[in-house]
């Protein structure tokens, strides 16, 4: 995990999660990540991809 992360705690993580949540930001990175990969620009496996793109679903739908 990225050494940052690492150094916040759990109620710190929580929070943050929920702010990108209420702020759509979740939503905006989620689709730029697919972005990225759809244009060749990030590689990933296959199974982190259908993921993303059911994360995607999820946060898209859930407003």
């Amino acid at each position: 995990m990225n050494l940052a992360l690492d150094q916040i705690s759990h109620d710190d993580q929580k929070l943050l999660v929920d702010i990108l949540l209420k702020q759509q930001y979740a939503l905006e990175l989620v689709s730029s990540e697919i972005n990225d990969i759809e244009s060749g620009e990030k590689a990933i496996c296959q199974d982190d991809y259908n993921r993303l793109l059911a994360l995607y679903d999820l946060l898209r739908f859930s407003k």
